[in-house]
């Protein structure tokens, strides 16, 4: 069987308005899952959104979307791809069942499927009775409702996102988060979200790309762009933690107190974690929590931002 083609890959891309150069040399791919795409104010994120879409004419470089180029194929990419802009595009006077239901039919589906799909993506973001109401007479919440369920009513494959979370308060925001996560995992969708907030990325986020003055600097699985260069473990208890510390230190295991109940030490092999078992046994307290020490993203992000263009802070596959 022939290899499904990769859902987004950059190769080289170029694009220039007059004689500043907003994107320069990207390359790269998105993956199915939920790729986090962050960067600082003009980092050049919405720019490489509008390349994905063939939007803008690239001064070099190729954008492949599932194996086709937007440039030369665009209405056969916007059937493939559903999106959730920065900007408010709905067209006012129109009931916000009747904003999804427009969308559905530019897409291609019939009168009656499209009422029917626009309802049903409707019911899945909990949208009730507001969905008879005028988009302008929406709350923010509310409108990024209708504009989601716009980008996925017509059931595409990739779903990209352009600050979705902007202006949503902390329930609504949530909500949205779990959302992208039941597409990507529940429904198989490849989702790619655009954004500046980097608690978001850290929540739902599979991979990531740090884009910095036009440029890639950072790429790779959450996972391990955040493990720590020197393996550790945190080691959480429901007491005795001093006492576990000393026993531990005397077996020749170092530790750091890192909170009430916490302790982190290094990465053990089988045997170490046999005298990290026996210790705290012998002191009377129980192991609430035995998990490895990630790095906050924000710190890798920052480290990535700090270095120098050409330089990659940290490789990650």
């Amino acid at each position: 069987m022939t290899p499904a083609p990769v859902p987004v890959r950059l190769d080289g891309v170029v694009k220039r308005y007059g004689h500043r150069t907003v994107l320069d040399h990207v390359s790269g791919e998105v993956l199915p899952g939920i790729t986090g795409l962050v960067g600082p104010n003009g980092a050049g994120k919405s720019t490489l959104v509008r390349a994905i879409l063939g939007l803008v004419r690239l001064a070099a470089g190729r954008v492949l979307v599932e194996g086709h180029d937007p440039a030369r194929e665009p209405h056969v990419v916007r059937r493939l791809v559903g999106v959730v802009p920065e900007d408010e595009c709905a067209v006012p006077g129109l009931a916000a069942v009747e904003t999804v239901r427009y969308a559905a039919r530019l897409c291609g589906l019939p009168a009656t499927e499209a009422l029917r799909r626009a309802h049903e993506v409707l019911d899945w973001c909990d949208a009730g009775q507001e969905r008879y109401r005028p988009v302008e007479t929406l709350s923010v919440g509310m409108r990024q409702k209708v504009a989601f369920a716009a980008a996925i009513v017509h059931d595409p494959r990739l779903v990209i996102l352009d600050e979705p979370t902007n202006g949503l308060d902390p329930i609504e925001r949530r909500a949205m988060l779990g959302r992208l996560t039941t597409l990507a995992h529940d429904h198989g969708k490849t989702i790619l979200l655009s954004t500046h907030v980097l608690p978001d990325v850290q929540a739902i986020c599979d991979r990531v790309i740090v884009l910095a003055a036009g440029q890639v600097r950072l790429e790779g699985t959450l996972a391990d762009l955040t493990r720590p260069v020197v393996p550790q473990l945190r080691l959480e208890l429901d007491a005795a933690v001093d006492e576990v510390a000393a026993r531990l230190t005397a077996l020749g295991i170092p530790v750091t107190r890192t909170g009430s109940l916490s302790l982190q030490l290094p990465a053990q092999h089988a045997a170490g974690l046999d005298r990290v078992w026996r210790a705290t046994r012998e002191a009377g307290a129980v192991v609430r929590a035995l998990e490895p020490v990630q790095e906050r993203f924000e710190d890798v992000f920052l480290q990535a931002l700090a270095a120098q263009p050409q330089e990659a802070p940290r490789a990650a596959s």
